[in-house]
């Protein structure tokens, strides 16, 4: 590889994954390295929501209103095009969840920019709870999840403190590495490594990368609160959220609390709630999905709201 050449790294993985975790952890290690670092952040949806968790330690672009594996392949090219001339020897790439990353790896190598930058790397996360319930998801986000793993150098099967014993541990692991057979795999929780159960070798690997289907479409519902709520009413909401919604992730207020902020996010049927103090920032939620009734969803939010 020529040292000369801007590296590339691509972080994909599928709804709720951990890659906004790993990123936090990944951005510090390679920023200690004294590299001149961008991270590009694609959100599937009107609000950067991960923009506002990862640390502020590299320069950073926002991509939102589509997903950079097809609405805004051109528009990748050209941010690309623009960092390379800002003089940075990195970029990190953190994709929405429903992106795939074999079509993604095509844009950054596009005849434009090929010269200026090195084969992309692609880590991806995955949700080894997910991996093991097939059946709570469709056949196309199925595709999707494996076309991801197909797609990495890197594997990261995440979350593999949730599993209940040593025989779904063997399961996921088996599962991937049939899929990505020349790919490292690596046993993950909290999205930070605890064992390599496979080391890869990259070799074959192009091979696989041909996408199996067209891109899978997603619905996505914005909701801007514009007062904090009951937390016994967002219980309530987070109990009765339709089998359709695939994420959820946003700021929310509470009314016992109304000058503290709190990180919502929901994946795999588990909620999560994370205060990040006292900062100023709109508190909305986006929720992605497939097939998603938005005017009930709505009417939900909406005395979630004002009820």
């Amino acid at each position: 590889m020529d040292n000369k050449k801007i590296l590339i790294t691509l972080v994909c993985g599928f709804l709720g994954s951990g890659k906004t975790t790993f990123l936090n952890q990944y951005m510090s290690k390679i920023l200690k390295d004294n590299e001149k670092v961008a991270l590009i952040v694609n959100e599937f949806g009107d609000f950067d929501v991960d923009g506002h968790i990862l640390d502020e330690t590299a320069l950073s672009v926002s991509m939102i209103q589509g997903c950079i594996c097809c609405d805004l392949q051109d528009d990748l090219v050209m941010q690309l095009q623009q960092l390379a001339q800002q003089g940075v020897t990195h970029i990190v790439i953190e994709a929405t969840g429903v992106a795939n990353p074999i079509e993604m790896l095509s844009a950054c190598q596009d005849p434009l920019i090929a010269h200026l930058f090195a084969r992309p790397t692609t880590i991806t996360l995955v949700d080894s709870l997910r991996l093991l319930q097939p059946e709570k998801l469709s056949e196309a986000t199925q595709t999707l999840m494996y076309d991801q793993i197909r797609a990495s150098q890197q594997v990261l099967l995440n979350k593999i403190d949730l599993l209940e014993n040593q025989n779904q541990r063997d399961e996921v692991v088996q599962q991937v590495a049939e899929l990505a057979p020349y790919s490292q795999i690596v046993l993950a929780k909290y999205a930070e490594a605890q064992e390599i159960v496979q080391q890869g070798s990259g070799v074959g690997r192009e091979q696989m990368l041909s996408s199996t289907q067209p891109h899978v479409h997603y619905d996505t519902l914005s909701y801007h609160f514009t007062h904090p709520v009951s937390r016994e009413q967002l219980i309530q909401f987070i109990l009765n959220v339709p089998d359709q919604v695939l994420r959820m992730k946003g700021y929310i207020q509470f009314r016992d609390q109304p000058n503290e902020t709190f990180l919502l996010q929901y994946a795999s049927g588990l909620p999560s709630l994370e205060s990040v103090g006292e900062i100023n920032i709109l508190t909305t939620l986006v929720i992605i999905g497939e097939h998603l009734d938005k005017p009930a969803l709505k009417n939900k939010l909406e005395l979630l709201q004002f009820g």
